[in-house]
């Protein structure tokens, strides 16, 4: 084991993932949380599988928290209906620095497609959306729903190789993204501001199949402590739409869809990076818990002390380590930027800190491992 590995005192009476939650549900911490994000060692993944990212991933188990985003076995698929063959056919070719990947849906009114750019170890990008026109949204609409099953198996197996040093974030569908992304950004943007109308009924349509699986995932997962997350929202943020249209466009599905979360026992939690001030309050209306990846200015726009104010017994913050930075960050800047944090935070609860992104470079950067390491010295120091 890398000398850098400092264990967790033995004098602490919580758990990582104990700590966590009781910090998600503003319940007495015995110190500020930290953690990971979508980078732990508990099972296969794209870090366990680099040699690279071998020093953080012992750190990781010897002392940080962490989060992962999870999905259970089954579920909705393309047209949000059971996953089932025949309704989709996908074609990858290979390029010079990845994969085309073209997806066919075949629906009763004609077939569909779209087309993804995917970089090698780098974020995929859509570059031909499943649909344009109304004809191709009425296209989409008529895939018949057949109800899907949920396995929580997967969920189960994580718990108990991360033997309480992780929380697993347990992804579902939720109507608005799904229009979104299928839109595409630029594409749902414009129509929004064009022909509301058309969207708001597409979300209508989809908002009943979201429910119905919602329902049936949380029954899956009963009894199991977990977080369910869903990421769509971020795209009705500025600067991509105003802030009204989150009003209209999330807030009344989401209020619907966190109270079947909350009343089967389970955390709700959001996903949303960029600016944050002018949406928060719908935010919270709608009973979100957990929001994360909280971003500092200059990608977000509202200071963590202001934002801790406004969310205290409402809503727990995670994030505000720039991921960025641990890629260019100087020696020392980020023990500085955990001092800045402690301070606010000052020992409350309400507040777990973690990076705003999934490591992504393949190998792992020496300035990145560096920063890394260090930041984890820091939360373990600064924190306690």
């Amino acid at each position: 084991m890398s000398a850098r590995v400092m264990e967790t005192p033995i004098m602490s009476s919580m758990t990582r993932a104990q700590r966590m939650f009781a910090a998600m549900r503003f319940q007495p911490v015995d110190r500020v949380p930290y953690s990971t994000y979508n980078c732990h060692p508990y099972g296969r993944n794209e870090h366990t599988d680099d040699p690279s990212y071998g020093r953080i991933l012992e750190n990781v188990r010897a002392r940080a928290g962490a989060t992962t985003k999870l999905g259970l076995r089954g579920g909705l698929g393309l047209g949000l209906t059971r996953v089932r063959p025949g309704l989709v056919e996908t074609l990858t070719k290979e390029y010079g620095e990845g994969r085309l990947i073209r997806t066919v849906i075949h629906t009763p009114k004609g077939d569909l497609e779209s087309v993804t750019k995917a970089p090698e170890h780098q974020p995929s990008m859509t570059i031909k959306p499943l649909f344009t026109t109304d004809e191709d949204m009425d296209k989409y609409m008529s895939v018949p729903y057949e109800p899907p099953e949920f396995d929580a198996t997967p969920l189960r197996e994580f718990i108990q190789s991360a033997a309480g040093r992780a929380v697993p974030f347990v992804q579902y569908d939720e109507p608005m993204s799904e229009v979104g992304r299928n839109l595409e950004m630029e594409g749902f943007s414009i129509r929004c501001l064009t022909d509301l109308p058309s969207v708001k009924r597409m979300i209508d349509w989809a908002y009943e199949r979201c429910e119905d699986s919602l329902r049936r995932m949380v029954s899956a997962c009963k009894g199991i402590e977990c977080v369910f997350l869903c990421s769509g929202p971020e795209r009705c943020t500025p600067p991509m739409l105003a802030p009204h249209f989150y009003a209209e466009l999330v807030l009344p599905y989401h209020k619907k869809l966190n109270r079947i979360i909350r009343d089967g026992g389970l955390l709700v939690g959001l996903h949303c990076h960029g600016r944050l001030r002018d949406v928060f309050p719908y935010i919270v209306e709608s009973g979100v818990q957990v929001l994360e990846p909280v971003e500092p200015p200059d990608q977000g726009d509202i200071a963590l002390a202001e934002l801790m104010r406004q969310a205290r017994g409402k809503t727990c913050l995670m994030g505000y380590i720039q991921d960025q930075e641990l890629y260019t960050a100087s020696p020392g800047h980020m023990t500085r930027k955990v001092e800045e944090i402690a301070r606010v935070v000052d020992g409350g609860t309400g507040y777990i800190m973690c990076s705003t992104c999934t490591p992504f470079a393949h190998p792992c950067p020496e300035t990145y491992e560096r920063n890394y390491l260090e930041w984890l010295d820091a939360g373990e120091k600064f924190l306690a």
